[in-house]
């Protein structure tokens, strides 16, 4: 170890210590090197590179074994039709043949004489009358008539009579409700207006 200067004496160049100054200019021992720091992140790609000259072509390979044969494809389209040919000459015209000889008319016959009207043949028979045919179909609905006007309203019967029923003091409490509804219902079949059991 060596002493080495603090201050604002710097280190000589070959990175030994200064010689130490007397005091009180302040020194500071200088130990041994300390460990190695962790490698740095991977800077970032260069640029690539000019490409290099192309190398010499290599000889030819073997030629290998011939693969099995493929299937047969499908049939191609039918080509189209060419054109038709140009239609031949006609041929000539053959030599008419020699008309045959026209054969003599033959005499026309006398008209005969008209003979005379025959009698009227007698009237048949008359033949018997025809089987009677089937019934025809029955004829459509014909439509509903006219509704007809509506009659005179009777005339209005005499104003009926209603018996009264005899009167029923009014219950006074639970205990003799009971007894005066029962008493009603039978005062109201006395008057009639409400049927017997």
């Amino acid at each position: 170890m060596a002493y080495c200067n603090c201050g604002e004496i710097p280190e000589r160049p070959d990175g030994r210590c200064c010689v130490p100054v007397p005091p009180p200019s302040p020194c500071c021992l200088q130990g041994p090197p300390g460990v190695t720091g962790p490698v740095g992140a991977t800077g970032p790609a260069g640029a690539v590179g000019a490409t290099g000259p192309t190398g010499a072509t290599g000889a030819d390979g073997a030629v290998g074994a011939t693969g099995p044969t493929g299937a047969t494809g499908a049939d191609g389209a039918v080509g189209a039709t060419g054109p038709t040919g140009a239609t031949g000459a006609d041929g000539a015209v053959g030599a008419t043949g020699p008309m045959g000889a026209t054969g003599a008319d033959g005499a026309v016959g006398a008209t005969g004489p008209t003979g005379a009207t025959g009698a009227d043949g007698a009237v048949g028979a008359t033949g018997p009358m025809g089987a009677t045919g089937a019934d025809g179909a029955v004829g459509a609905t014909g439509p509903t008539g006219a509704t007809g006007p509506t009659g005179p309203t009777g005339a209005t019967g005499p104003e009926g009579t209603v018996a009264a029923a005899a009167a029923v003091p009014d219950a006074t409490g639970t205990e003799n409700i009971v007894e005066q509804f029962n008493l009603l219902l039978n005062n109201l079949r006395e008057a009639g207006l409400l049927k017997l059991e």
